[in-house]
């Protein structure tokens, strides 16, 4: 009953739209695809000039672990919101024109810091059409370069995104890319993470690296987990 749930979610937005919507599998790195985390979907609503895009990670159990989320306004983006229910914890990116403000919650602690807006900002949801928009630099070997937020730390850093050759994961008909922090004292922090594209359709098929979901370690919660995910696309079905 549970996966109908979520079946029946994805299906009527899939009959609403013509953006890509997936329904993914996301294991713990290392476990075989034995141990599943989270079942990840995607779903977008749209209101005259505002668009909505949602990202949600479902427990196994059926529960609701995080939820994130972009508003665009006349297709600008407006602001983004990612809610980790299972620890409480909320981070946002508001933008007000060239500037925005980095907000972020856990329980009753909150923090905010103003910035400017950079154009080259993403967040989860707008990720692939960022990569579509690039797809011809990319596949010729370019490297393109964005800011991804931080509202937990208050701060914004570039990564680069680029083909690699001869990886683990390279397949017949697929391209593998690889994204990674620009700066070296932040390499030093961050692994890279992989991505791995259909060639002919341009879809995100696998990623295998490390992501801001939240899994619990000898019971105490982690800020990052690393995983395999896995995608299938309701068109191709």
């Amino acid at each position: 009953m549970r996966y109908f749930l979520i079946l029946v979610l994805v299906f009527s937005s899939f009959l609403l739209f013509s953006e890509d919507l997936f329904f993914c599998r996301v294991y713990k790195m290392d476990s075989n695809k034995e141990d599943l985390l989270f079942f990840h979907y995607n779903e977008h609503i749209r209101n005259k000039d505002q668009t909505i895009l949602r990202h949600y990670y479902v427990r196994p159990d059926s529960t609701v672990a995080t939820i994130d989320e972009v508003m665009l306004e006349k297709g600008e983006f407006k602001q983004s919101k990612a809610d980790f229910l299972e620890v409480d914890e909320t981070g946002m990116v508001i933008r007000d024109g060239d500037r925005m403000t980095l907000s972020f919650r856990k329980a009753d602690k909150n923090k905010e810091r103003e910035l400017d807006y950079p154009a080259d900002l993403l967040v989860g949801p707008l990720f692939n059409i960022h990569i579509k928009k690039n797809w011809d630099k990319l596949i010729e070997g370019e490297k393109i370069y964005f800011k991804l937020p931080a509202p937990d730390i208050q701060q914004v850093a570039t990564f680069t995104f680029q083909e690699v050759k001869n990886s683990e994961y390279n397949k017949e008909g697929h391209i593998v890319f690889e994204l990674d922090a620009a700066s070296f004292f932040l390499q030093l922090l961050v692994k890279p993470s992989f991505f791995v594209y259909q060639i002919s359709s341009q879809k995100l098929m696998e990623i295998h690296g490390t992501t801001i979901l939240r899994t619990k370690q000898n019971g105490k919660w982690q800020n990052t987990t690393d995983v395999n995910m896995y995608y299938e696309y309701w068109d191709d079905k």
